[in-house]
């Protein structure tokens, strides 16, 4: 009964009923005396039924209703609460209305209404993701049905085909052939027919052919000659034949198009050479002249497919075979023209390809032989994954005469489809369209006419300042930079005063005893006030609070693609930090802001904000002693004299933490965000060069306030804790001083030698860091600090101090 009191007084202020618990237990055990009575099972479910048919509006819809759970055991007992319910009729009636209620609350509420959108943008998210997944599963099998299932037209009727063939060979006509039926023979032999005299040994590349006997000796000398035309031929038929289909690309079936009229240009060579045979003018001399004049350009063009072929080119592979055979080619303008001729062909199926992707940012590659690869990855929260992933360049694609151009290519493309998913009205407008129709053609040498280069320059052109343009006039991006500025930078003082105060209580707590709304309500409330009723992107601030420490942060991210690199990702640091070491902001963007703020700037704005935060944090506790040591001064002079020591130690530390902030805001962050707002108005022409000025901009920041030096940044971050330890010491200890005078000075003589030596280490460290990089401004820290040769002698000794 005692485990069943508490879910029944859950229920009972749930239903605002006025029953006690006392009173559902009586119920209950009603009930159970009624089922402990000997009623057949069948006849009180039989007499149940019954009635609750008797009162129904649809008593065929409940009868299959109740036979379709009667295999159930608890279905006898559904039936009776539903009898009993409907018997009691003031509980029918207050359960109408609650549930009239409950309808109206769930219509009008805000919360519920969130969650269904955010529901339906889930569903809508995995729909796209699997049509996505269909599409491509369609085409690997519409790809596979096209190379294996479907067999070659040649396969099916061989005797269409210009090449050779497997055919029976009976026997050989052994009499010996006189001069103008063996040249006959050869003309039909030039065609890919099987003769009397000449017939091929086998159809493996390179082709050989075996010779009758009985011709003549001085006939036999030429004939081979002659025949190195039908070897050659016979190499450009199978290309030809076997790539008119699309299942080796459509760069491939192009120029196996262009072979075609090759094929019937030398047909038409050789019928003028069977026109000069049937009038008795051509003799065996005659054709060898006349076949020497064509075996080099068949020779050439075979040689090209023999190289597509073996090494199973297509797409932008075969377009740098070409490319390169034509900076080769020198000499021959015939050649020229052909080898030209077969390039201009080419390159058409692959210029459409790539003037789809540079004008409207779309991926057309049916036959998975472009150079752009649209990966699998939509549009999520993981916008710098999508950025980076999504569109790739495959450089075994990538034509030879296009490879200084494929980083342009790709970031044209990705541009504009980023345009594409942008929330901005007329994406009509967002095609790049030129005002002479500009179209890909190829050419060697680049002239005014047929200059592609500048075609894809001008698109680039376009896409990046198109993009660019949305990002700093429709999304408003320099302000929303100043808001990151004003609150992960701590540019607004009031701000940082403001949270350090109203969050005071709960950031002294352990990470895992603070109220994570509570505290979050305290930062909502410092994000409004003062400045912050005028930030209109204030809202796209949140709080997080992280579980690794600030240094193991730092060297986790430095220790990236280095042999401690393991260590790090192995390693679980202890979870015991308090709320300050802990809290963090955080940024909630949209797409396409979320691609200039993605994860990997927004956590080196946390790294930054979380030192800033650190320092600020010891300065106020640092200042709190110092109006401790306001009121102790009042004391006696023997009594002061005890605590002058612990009055040098605090200014001293406050002397470092003040000029730590003063070089950090004013010489690093300050002077670097000049230069990055410089280069956004003046400099930057797309968005790659933007994230780069703000990823460089971040670096150098992080570089100059010791973040990225190993050394310096344990230097620092020991004096902060000593400085903290000092401040929690006098604090605590100040309502007991006077009865503790020996362990107070002894104390704080410690402490100060610990500051001390780690002052001069760290000072140390910059020396030595300023001897290797002359130009590094973090010299001027060390010009502050030892502005009256304070820490000079020492800093000039050889040995190191080392402290623990």
């Amino acid at each position: 009964m005692d485990r069943a009191r508490i879910p029944i007084e859950e229920l009972i202020t749930s239903f605002k009923s006025t029953s006690t618990v006392e009173d559902i237990f009586d119920k209950l055990e009603i009930w159970n005396r009624n089922d402990s009575q000997q009623i057949p099972l069948e006849h009180s479910k039989e007499y149940t039924l019954r009635k609750l048919l008797l009162h129904s509006e649809n008593p065929v819809k409940l009868k299959e209703k109740v036979q379709s759970i009667e295999k159930n055991k608890l279905a006898n007992k559904f039936m009776e609460l539903i009898q009993e319910i409907r018997e009691d009729k003031k509980l029918t009636v207050f359960m109408e209305k609650r549930y009239k209620e409950y309808e109206k609350d769930t219509s009008c509420s805000e919360v519920v209404q969130y969650y269904k959108d955010e529901i339906e943008k889930r569903n809508e998210f995995q729909k796209q993701r699997q049509i996505k997944k269909e599409i491509k599963e369609k085409k690997i099998i519409l790809k596979k049905s096209v190379s294996k299932q479907t067999p070659l037209w040649k396969n099916l009727r061989k005797y269409q085909a210009l090449d050779y063939f497997n055919i029976p060979i009976t026997c050989y006509n052994t009499t010996n052939p006189e001069e103008h039926d063996l040249v006959g023979d050869i003309l039909s032999c030039l065609q890919g027919f099987h003769t009397k005299f000449i017939n091929p040994n086998n159809l493996e590349i390179p082709l050989t052919f075996s010779i009758n006997e009985p011709i003549d000796p001085q006939f036999k000398c030429i004939v081979p000659k002659i025949l190195k035309l039908v070897s050659a031929y016979t190499i450009i038929c199978r290309y030809s034949e076997e790539n008119r289909q699309s299942h080796n690309g459509y760069v491939n079936q192009a120029l196996a198009c262009y072979i075609s009229k090759f094929i019937r240009d030398y047909l038409n060579f050789i019928i003028c050479l069977e026109n000069q045979h049937k009038s008795g003018e051509l003799g065996l001399q005659s054709l060898s002249f006349a076949a020497q004049a064509h075996v080099y350009k068949m020779e050439f063009v075979a040689r090209i497919v023999s190289i597509i072929t073996q090494e199973k080119k297509k797409g932008g592979q075969t377009l740098s075979v070409l490319h390169e055979e034509m900076t080769q080619c020198y000499i021959d303008e015939s050649l020229k023209k052909l080898l030209a001729g077969m390039v201009e062909v080419s390159t058409i199926p692959f210029f459409q390809s790539l003037e789809k992707w540079i004008f409207k940012g779309q991926v057309f590659d049916p036959c998975d032989e472009f150079m752009i690869k649209c990966g699998d990855l939509i549009l999520n929260d993981d916008t710098e994954k999508y950025w980076n992933r999504c569109y790739t360049v495959r450089n075994e694609y990538v034509p030879s005469y296009l490879e200084k151009f494929k980083e342009i290519i790709l970031r044209t493309g990705k541009y504009l489809n980023a345009l594409y998913h942008c929330n901005i009205p007329n994406k009509s407008n967002l095609i790049y369209t030129s005002t002479n129709n500009e179209k890909l053609v190829y050419s060697m040498w680049c002239s005014d006419s047929t200059n592609y280069l500048k075609t894809i320059n001008n698109a680039y052109m376009f896409a990046s300042s198109s993009l660019l343009n949305v990002l700093l006039i429709d999304y408003d991006l320099m302000n929303r930079l100043k808001s990151i500025k004003r609150y992960f930078l701590l540019e607004q003082g009031d701000f940082v005063v403001h949270l350090l105060d109203v969050c005071d209580e709960e950031l002294k707590k352990p990470t895992d005893d603070i109220v994570y709304n509570r505290l979050e309500s305290l930062l909502d409330i410092c994000l409004r006030v003062n400045v912050g009723c005028v930030d209109q992107y204030k809202d796209d601030i949140k709080m997080e609070l992280k579980k690794d420490p600030l240094s193991f942060q730092i060297f986790k991210i430095l220790a990236i693609q280095t042999e401690k690199e393991k260590d790090y990702t192995n390693f679980q640091p202890s979870s015991n930090l308090l709320g300050i070491q802990s809290f963090c902001l955080g940024l909630t963007t949209q797409w396409p802001v979320s691609l200039i703020f993605n994860e990997t700037v927004i956590s080196n704005y946390q790294i930054l904000f979380r030192l800033l935060l650190l320092c600020k944090n010891v300065e106020r506790q640092l200042l709190k002693v110092w109006l401790c040591d306001k009121h102790l001064k009042k004391t006696p002079d023997s009594s002061a004299i005890t605590y002058k020591k612990a009055f040098n130690l605090r200014q001293n530390m406050l002397l470092f933490v003040q000029n730590l902030e003063y070089y950090m805001f004013e010489e690093v962050i300050e002077t670097q965000w000049q230069a990055f707002t410089s280069a956004i108005q003046y400099k930057v022409k797309n968005v790659d060069e933007l994230l780069d000025e703000q990823q460089k901009f971040l670096n150098l920041c992080l570089k100059n306030c010791m973040v990225t030096n190993p050394d310096l940044m344990k230097s620092s971050r020991y004096l902060l804790e000593l400085c903290t330890e000092f401040s929690d010491y006098i604090l605590l200890s100040k309502s007991h001083l006077n009865h503790l005078k020996l362990d107070f000075e002894k104390s704080i003589q410690i402490l100060e030698n610990k500051f001390t030596a780690a002052m001069i280490d760290l000072l140390k460290c910059i020396r030595k860091m300023s001897r290797l990089d002359s130009g590094n401004i973090i010299y001027n820290f060390l010009y502050r600090m030892d502005f009256n040769g304070m820490y000079t002698e020492q800093i000039n000794m050889d040995d190191t101090i080392l402290y623990t």
